[in-house]
């Protein structure tokens, strides 16, 4: 008898600041392993992903996978209350599997308005080639990430509105990290 499981695809990634300009102005961004937008995973149904989040932040961090069913694994999913954000200096690993799920979906920062920083990526997932599926491959992929931008660091940002204010309309829109 063999006992094997679908395959495992490994990330390790650095959390950190650096100063960027998406709009024109420099701002404090944060970088997932060095990238703004942070890094794609892409996969196939089925696939195991490990992700082992380095946090050199000097606050507390966390990430969701939005979208994906995280099957008798809530505590994966990356929400508090469900998750522990990841204390500064520390690392926690993501373990999930995109079990019978296929198209385009994204991760987020859910702590301290770090998706207003940049804290954010895409994740595609692939149909298996023994799943038949009832249209054609895509010609190509287009991964599109867009949002609102503030020029404002994400820690003001986070002040106004714990002091009841709003944000008001955004700077610009990023699409992709780059002004829109």
């Amino acid at each position: 008898m063999v006992h094997s499981e679908d395959p495992y695809l490994f990330f390790t990634w650095n959390i950190t600041y650096a100063t960027l300009s998406p709009l024109g102005v420099p701002q404090q961004v944060i970088l997932i392993d060095g990238q703004f937008p942070g890094p794609k995973i892409n996969c196939t149904s089925n696939n195991n992903i490990v992700v082992n989040v380095f946090n050199n932040l000097d606050e507390p961090f966390l990430l969701t996978w939005n979208g994906i069913q995280q099957r008798k694994n809530s505590w994966q999913e990356g929400t508090l209350g469900t998750t522990c954000p990841i204390p500064p200096g520390k690392n926690f690993t993501y373990h999930f599997q995109v079990k019978d799920q296929i198209g385009s979906f994204f991760y987020y920062a859910t702590t301290a308005l770090h998706h207003a920083a940049g804290a954010y990526g895409a994740i595609r997932i692939h149909s298996r080639d023994l799943i038949p599926v009832p249209f054609d491959r895509p010609e190509d992929e287009y991964d599109v990430l867009v949002g609102d931008w503030y020029t404002k660091g994400h820690s003001t940002l986070k002040k106004f509105l714990d002091s009841g204010r709003t944000l008001g309309r955004p700077d610009g829109i990023l699409i992709n990290g780059k002004r829109g």
